[in-house]
């Protein structure tokens, strides 16, 4: 349950299935939990009802058949978090097809943003996020892991000191992201401190530099706003965004 919330939700989605009762127990507490309740909801719009523990340690699933159901897929605050970012640094932006009643983790970036001192404005179906004078926040990424390479953009250039924790499990996506985030700040002139679970960033003046987006593309995505801020930037490896947003560029 701490590695990934994905190994949780496949099993759920199978579980069903099975000709006999399926118990599962998590000898770790979960992260990401908030996708865990994304897992649980789609579930039972198709027909599906799985007993789950308030903690999401344990789930209990009788044998069911899925029932066809109309879904609709929402918009994507991961990637959407990009564009928020860049609002908050550059100017006024508008991000359409986001639902603000979303059970997705990474929505929290509205409460990050707010605590750190950006003018945005939620509206019926998308947000506004204007250009603002950010302050350091500390923030636990535990269950919006994948935040962190736009949060630590937008430490760079708050002012003060920044400190995330709950990010161990970035060191295991597509990159040792963890590392990459820090790595890349130097570059561009910032300063941090990387712990097992921890990242403290200081916000600073930037300077462009070229950046290895090292195959992950939420690297390339999170570091082309902070460029935008820098001067002349270079992400290398930038084809990789394809994985999930293939016309970023």
């Amino acid at each position: 349950g701490n590695i990934s919330s994905q190994f949780v939700s496949a099993l759920l989605l199978i579980s069903p299935l099975a000709e006999e009762i399926v118990k599962i127990r998590l000898t770790t507490p979960p992260e990401s939990k908030p996708y865990l309740r994304m897992t649980l909801d789609c579930l039972e719009r198709f027909g599906i009802r799985i007993v789950s523990s308030k903690d999401l340690r344990q789930f209990e699933a009788v044998k069911q058949s899925y029932k066809p159901a109309t879904y609709e897929v929402e918009g994507d605050w991961s990637s959407a978090s990009y564009f928020l970012a860049l609002g908050a640094l550059s100017g006024e932006v508008e991000v359409e097809n986001l639902n603000p009643q979303s059970h997705q983790g990474d929505k929290i970036i509205l409460n990050f943003l707010r605590d750190m001192g950006a003018s945005f404005e939620i509206k019926q179906n998308s947000v506004i996020v204007r250009k603002s004078q950010l302050k350091a926040i500390p923030a636990d990424l535990s269950d919006c892991i994948d935040l962190l390479p736009t949060m630590a953009v937008l430490a760079a250039v708050a002012d003060g000191v920044s400190e995330f924790t709950g990010i161990f499990r970035a060191r295991l996506k597509e990159s040792n992201r963890v590392d990459a985030v820090r790595k890349a700040l130097t570059r561009m002139g910032i300063k941090t401190i990387e712990e097992k679970n921890r990242l403290t960033i200081a916000g600073s003046s930037l300077k462009g530099s070229a950046i290895d987006a090292k195959g992950d593309h939420r690297l390339a995505m999170a570091f082309s706003i902070l460029g935008s801020q820098a001067g002349e930037t270079i992400i290398n490896d930038a084809e990789c965004v394809a994985k999930t947003y293939p016309q970023f560029w």
